[in-house]
């Protein structure tokens, strides 16, 4: 995926600037990055942004707002991002 359409994790400060080009990615940086970045993009809806506007997918897109509206700390936001991922990517888990 080129670099305009990949999701960066940047954190609440920008001190971060890991790249995911594909699902696979985003989940294997997404298990790694701590709990104020992770947060950080979920409380701001980036995940289910760049799904929709990136991934092309619409109905993941969907899955994960309501992940990222709900108040889920960051190790069950994370669990539900992931599964719902898995869902309709099982090669990207």
């Amino acid at each position: 995926m080129d670099e305009d359409r990949s999701f960066y994790f940047r954190g609440p400060q920008g001190r971060l600037n890991l790249r995911a080009q594909n699902l696979a990615l985003f989940i294997q940086i997404a298990e790694g990055v701590d709990d104020s970045t992770w947060l950080h993009h979920l409380r701001a809806g980036d995940y289910s942004r760049w799904l929709a506007e990136s991934i092309k997918d619409p109905e993941l897109a969907s899955d994960v707002a309501m992940i990222e509206k709900s108040s889920l700390d960051a190790r069950e936001s994370r669990a539900r991002v992931k599964e719902a991922i898995g869902r309709g990517y099982t090669g990207a888990i």
